[in-house]
């Protein structure tokens, strides 16, 4: 007959793996809260409501969206990489936050690799070449004509250093070789490129359509392999002449680093789950991109070799932190 100590032993074991499994099962016990880093009605914004939506008719998880833009989206990343890692605070960031930023000061403060858990990359997304419906151009070629008869007369914002929006206009600058003055933002630039306070704007389709529709903005060209179907008659970059114009803005969904792998990798399942909901397809169709949904390994995989390239691009077009 086994002695005490023995079946003591089996019992804890016992004990223990059912605390475990139990402790898995439970969660999430409570509200997740998934940062954005940009404003309502962004990309990263409807993806995360998108996100929350899907877990809450699945039964998954209750989840809150919370906006904290700046810095190209650094700010709000930065406070998810210093809460809990528990799997309740998260952040659907981009590559902004993620690979540029960090290549635009000798010591960023955050540290993609090591002070978060990548979960997984949701989208990839083209921005869309926009003007006012005042500026007399009608193509890239007629925009790139006006801008060498002005030198230096004409602007293209930004949302950020590390941005799409940024990124593709230097490299517009430098394929057409403009003149051009860049004027960050903090907010959103739309409403001063449709006045015709700043001349350009590489955008998300998604938060231009109502501009689009009512006339006040002008698309030129889609920063993409791909015409866009909300928008067919409108060419990409390379048809338009400047194949070199084709920074695709991405967003993935973070942890804090130290998350359990079993966490990240549920909340992955989860999210790829909501995301393929039929539920989100149109919404998703919206924002003019292809769903992307990789395992952790292969999120942080990416982040690792787009840090090294952006780091060049910075150097050498000169981009600083705004």
């Amino acid at each position: 007959m086994p002695c005490l100590s023995t079946w003591f032993r089996v019992a804890l074991l016992v004990a223990a793996s059912v605390f475990a499994h139990a402790a898995g099962a439970a969660f999430p016990e409570r509200t997740i809260q998934i940062v954005v880093p940009f404003a309502p009605g962004s990309p990263p914004d409807v993806l995360a409501r998108l996100l929350a939506d899907g877990w809450k008719r699945s039964g998954f998880a209750d989840a809150v969206v919370v906006n904290q833009p700046g810095a190209g989206g650094s700010i709000g990343v930065a406070q998810v990489a210093k809460a809990a890692p528990d799997g309740y605070t998260l952040a659907v960031a981009g590559d902004a936050a993620l690979v540029v930023n960090p290549a635009l000061v000798p010591e960023p403060a955050l540290s993609p690799l090591n002070d978060l858990a990548p979960v997984s990359q949701l989208v990839v997304t083209p921005t869309v070449l926009v003007v006012g419906k005042d500026v007399p151009v009608r193509s890239v070629a007629e925009l790139a004509a006006l801008a060498r008869a002005q030198p230096g007369q004409l602007s293209f914002a930004s949302a950020g250093a590390g941005t799409s929006s940024r990124r593709n206009g230097e490299l517009l600058k430098q394929a057409a070789r403009l003149d051009l003055l860049h004027v960050p933002y903090k907010a959103s630039p739309l409403p001063d490129v449709a006045s015709g306070r700043v001349t350009m704007f590489f955008a998300s389709a998604a938060t231009i359509a109502p501009l689009v529709a009512d006339g006040r903005l002008r698309t030129l060209a889609v920063a993409g392999p791909e015409r866009l179907v909300r928008w067919p008659d409108v060419p990409t970059m390379p048809e338009a002449g400047f194949p070199q114009v084709n920074s695709l803005a991405w967003f993935g969904l973070v942890a804090p680093a130290g998350t359990p792998a079993e966490r990240v990798e549920r909340l992955r399942d989860e999210a790829a789950k909501a995301l393929r909901d039929p539920a989100s397809a149109s919404r998703l169709d919206a924002l003019g991109g292809s769903l992307v949904v990789s395992s952790p390994t292969e999120f942080r995989a990416l982040i690792a070799s787009e840090l090294p390239r952006w780091r060049a691009f910075v150097k050498e077009v000169g981009i600083q932190a705004d």
